[in-house]
């Protein structure tokens, strides 16, 4: 199992684009980078991330109680964004279908 992940700056808000499988083998990578990115406005782009189960989900939720309304998700899969309606974050979590609509978003 692979996962990349590298950043981008679009304008105040560090996006975070990741790609592969988010598992419990790969979280520590996203976590680390998370980490050193330290951003207090983040969109993590899930647009290429082929599979994650709850490790994922579980280190996305510390992050968003983190940053809370500073902490956005941007272009998750259809399986992905599945696992986020099964556990009833869609309505707590910000979740966008792209990661523009996600840096332009006004907060709540």
């Amino acid at each position: 199992m692979d996962l990349q992940v590298r950043s981008e700056v679009h304008g105040e808000w560090e996006v975070v684009v990741v790609s592969g499988e988010l598992d419990a083998e790969t979280v520590p990578t996203l976590s680390d980078h998370l980490e050193r990115v330290a951003a207090s406005r983040l969109v993590v782009d899930l647009a290429e991330v082929r599979f994650m189960d709850s490790t994922g989900l579980a280190l996305l939720v510390d992050w968003h109680r983190r940053l809370d309304g500073s902490f956005r998700l941007a272009a998750p899969r259809p399986a992905v964004h599945k696992l986020f309606r099964l556990t009833d974050l869609t309505g707590v979590m910000s979740i966008h279908d792209s990661v523009g609509q996600a840096t332009s978003a006004q907060e709540a």
